[in-house]
């Protein structure tokens, strides 16, 4: 084999081995390490304002860390307390109101199934019945396990609140720990023999994750606040729970806003409400160009990755990574980039 197949051997030899080990390391070793993850990034971010109030206060640097991570996870706590009380209460009227709800989607349903049979020719109620069947069918089995699923899953709800509240005491105190100690850190990151690959890593990953999180998180706060906004002028009884909903969904390159906004609208045209129709699709018209025009002025080229490859590790990271996968299929991919180009580099080089 010449030089040439060797290397070429060699390149494919680390794509292949920094992939799996990126995909390892990403499904089995995050998971475990997530909460100092959280508090390295936290320690990161408000590492300007605690050396703000160590040089001008002239506080402790630990005394600095604690108030801001404190005042960090206050707002939080806050923002989270009352999102959370605002989406109980539009669940709870939902429950409340339920039954009348199921009725009105029942003869809207009955409404597009008597046209189906005017469409296709069939007799009065053919379509409807097949469906009322379908859904009887499915409710029976839900009907048999809801109650054993109920029962078996109690238990890891309970447990899983007392290991997110564990987790949370953790990140508290390890984003302190990192944020006291950050200079010592990178003290220890200057002696390091590895210096010049973490200051490469670092900074580019620093630039690219930080503007693609940055990014993701700017659009889907906006989604967010124009569908709360828009359905609360519409009267929309849900608007926040919606809106949240709706914001999250967005975040989903292959869903997006008109997964929800485009049937609702058909749904609504079809029960001779226009003007209701009219409002969601001019909230998805506003939903869509504000994706539109932000993401490349955000983001621009400093992904370095195309949008077929995004696509496809959105899709890849959803069937490894489940529904984390939106946000690590993406990550994967800029670090296996990364990684597998800092690396064949230094194999040419030598």
């Amino acid at each position: 084999m010449n030089a040439s197949g060797a290397r070429k051997i060699k390149i494919l030899g680390i794509v292949i081995g920094v992939t799996a080990a990126v995909c390892l390391i990403i499904k089995y070793l995050l998971p475990l390490l997530t909460p100092f993850v959280i508090a390295f990034l936290i320690a990161v971010i408000i590492e300007k304002p605690v050396k703000f109030l160590t040089a001008r206060l002239r506080l402790r640097r630990s005394v600095s860390a604690g108030i801001m991570v404190i005042f960090v996870f206050a707002v939080l706590a806050a923002v989270i307390i009352w999102g959370g009380r605002s989406i109980i209460r539009q669940l709870n009227r939902l429950m409340a109101n339920f039954d009348m709800y199921v009725s009105e989607i029942s003869g809207v349903v009955e409404d597009c199934c008597c046209k189906i049979d005017e469409c296709f020719g069939l007799k009065d109620g053919t379509s409807f019945d097949v469906v009322s069947e379908q859904f009887v069918k499915m409710s029976d089995g839900l009907g048999d396990n809801v109650v054993p699923a109920i029962m078996n899953k109690s238990w890891n709800v309970i447990s899983g609140f007392v290991v997110f509240f564990t987790a949370m005491a953790f990140t508290v105190m390890s984003a302190v720990f990192f944020s006291k100690d950050m200079e010592k850190m990178k003290s220890m990151a200057e002696r390091s023999v590895f210096r010049e690959e973490v200051y490469f890593f670092s900074d580019r990953l620093k630039n690219i994750l930080g503007t693609y999180l940055k990014t993701q998180l700017i659009i889907m706060t906006l989604t967010c606040v124009i569908c709360t906004i828009g359905l609360y002028c519409m009267g929309n009884s849900y608007a926040l729970l919606l809106g949240v909903l709706i914001g999250i969904i967005d975040a989903f390159p292959i869903l997006g806003t008109g997964t929800v906004f485009v049937p609702w609208s058909v749904v609504l045209v079809i029960m001779g409400r226009y003007k209701s129709a009219a409002a969601i699709m001019a909230i998805y018209i506003i939903c869509y160009y504000t994706r539109e025009f932000l993401e490349p002025r955000l983001m621009g080229h400093k992904l370095g990755i195309s949008p077929i490859i995004m696509l496809v590790s959105l899709y890849v990271g959803l069937l490894i990574f489940g529904i984390l996968g939106v946000i690590t299929g993406p990550i994967a991919a800029i670090l296996i980039k990364e990684i597998s180009e800092q690396l064949i580099k230094k194999l040419v080089e030598t």
